[in-house]
């Protein structure tokens, strides 16, 4: 052969790219191909995970729970068989179902594991037929057990405020004249209009006998202030007064009806066909009438009787009355003053009280065996801000909650001491709306305002809290805490 035709030859690469093909062809394929087979694999175990976590909640629907571990097992392994049998690349498919109940009885665990195998397509001129494929799924339930909820209802005077911002501004616009001439949002409500203690500057008179409004005698003490001729003016209306005269509803209002609705949704609960043997439910409900002299106020007792006790005691739900501005009453009927600053949202008083067994006794496990007693759930309505005397004036003391905003440190934090005994803390936060026009609200509340959800929901047990905006449904939202506190099952894993 030629020099030159050999010099042809290594020119010419031709050959040699079809002969790589060749070679690289094959491992292509079966490349591709078990690509294929893997992602086919891949979707069957999805498949798979999702009849496991089936089967695993088939063993704890209501029903189920009401059945012994043996039938509870069966129907997971029916399930899972049923989802599964008819999926023409499986075989060999082996399930495992494990029902067991810790040292609460009313508890349920299921886990569900399985093992099978996926028929392959091109990894079979391998001699690998199938890929096996494994998995679990573990979920756990508790059968609804029987509950006592005690319900404490913030009413201080922040609670009143109106529960639209229509509402607000409304209001500012009926007490112009207030708060440096910007108004007051809050329906503030107080037992003393008279001369002497008057702090419903510019609000109007109103006699009751002629049903006429009239405007206030205006006088200078160092201060404009204003007061009505009881005599022949009639009674000076507080900002409560006129915000039931021109039908504004406040927040309190909404919560008096969420309460109804809260108590609607337990009745109905535990009447449901789906239990064999229903849970009793029973509730009794506070006000944070935490002044001084009056303390905590029972409007309902514990009683399995709450719907038609709550009808009967919720219009004595209302703001938390003072004697005048920045002086709380001395007693119950409000007929005089204790001489001290609003200090009206106590913590202290009302959950120190709360946390004691002769209010709410020690918890059970809530089932129906001899000797066994309720849960026990404190339901807490609040808007967080909490004004109290304790050595000098503290606006916040969120610390009885698990914080200290200003440095301020105490001994106490009763939501722990509450939650140590067993018993849940279910919260619903009504948002302290801002009110920049009010300057108690920027002197005192805007500094930590950002720092009282976080707080409140440390004080909650967890997934028991519940942040209401204003113009929120708090029926809706007491609701939805009623039922995080008996909810059924669950995935885990």
């Amino acid at each position: 052969m030629s020099t030159s035709l050999l010099r042809r030859l290594r020119r010419d690469r031709g050959g040699n790219v079809t002969t790589l093909y060749a070679l690289l062809a094959p491992i292509l394929v079966f490349g591709t191909g078990a690509a294929i087979d893997y992602g086919r694999a891949a979707q069957m175990h999805s498949k798979l995970n999702a009849a496991a976590d089936a089967a695993a909640l088939a063993a704890l629907t209501p029903s189920m729970l009401q059945q012994n571990a043996t039938t509870a097992q069966a129907a997971a392994v029916s399930l899972f068989q049923g989802l599964t049998n008819g999926i023409p690349t499986l075989s060999g498919t082996q399930v495992q179902v494990t029902v067991s109940s810790g040292s609460n009885p009313l508890v349920r665990n299921v886990t569900v594991n399985y093992t099978t195998s996926v028929a392959t397509l091109f990894a079979a001129v391998l001699r690998r037929n199938s890929l096996q494929v494994s998995g679990s799924s573990m979920a756990t339930a508790q059968i609804p057990p029987n509950i006592d909820f005690y319900l404490l209802l913030d009413n201080s005077p922040s609670m009143a405020l109106p529960a639209t911002t229509a509402g607000i501004t409304q209001m500012q616009s009926l007490t112009a004249k207030q708060d440096s001439n910007a108004g007051c949002a809050f329906a503030c409500h107080q037992a003393d209009t008279s001369t002497a203690q008057t702090d419903t500057i510019f609000n109007p008179c109103y006699n009751s006998t002629k049903k006429t409004y009239s405007t206030p005698t205006v006088t200078a003490n160092g201060y404009t202030k204003a007061y009505c001729n009881v005599s022949t003016q009639g009674a000076q209306l507080d900002n409560y007064a006129l915000a039931r005269k021109n039908n504004i509803t406040l927040r309190l209002d909404e919560l008096n009806s969420a309460v109804t609705t809260l108590l609607q949704t337990a009745s109905q609960t535990s009447a449901s066909s789906q239990f064999t043997t229903p849970p009793q439910y029973r509730f009794a409900v506070y006000s944070m009438d935490s002044l001084w002299n009056i303390g905590l106020n029972q409007l309902v007792p514990l009683t399995s009787d709450y719907i038609n006790q709550w009808s009967s005691n919720s219009s004595k739900f209302g703001v938390m009355q003072m004697y005048s501005n920045d002086k709380g009453c001395s007693n119950a009927t409000c007929s005089s003053s204790s001489g001290v600053n609003d200090v009206s949202t106590n913590y202290d008083d009302s959950l120190s009280k709360l946390s004691q067994a002769s209010y709410i006794p020690n918890p059970g496990n809530g089932s129906n065996q001899s000797g066994d007693t309720p849960q026990k759930v404190l339901f807490f309505v609040t808007d967080g801000v909490e004004d109290e005397l304790s050595g000098s004036r503290i606006i916040q003391a969120m610390n009885d909650l698990g914080a200290a905003p200003y440095g301020n440190t105490k001994s106490a934090n009763w939501c722990t001491t509450i939650k140590n005994r067993g018993i849940k803390i279910a919260i619903l936060y009504t948002d302290y709306l801002p009110v920049t026009a009010n300057s108690f609200y920027n002197t005192h509340v805007a500094p930590f305002q950002s720092s009282i959800s976080p707080a409140l929901q440390a004080c909650a047990s967890p997934g028991l809290f519940y942040d209401a905006s204003i113009g929120a449904d708090l029926g809706a939202a007491l609701s939805a805490l009623f039922a995080a506190v008996t909810h059924s099952g669950h995935l885990t894993n």
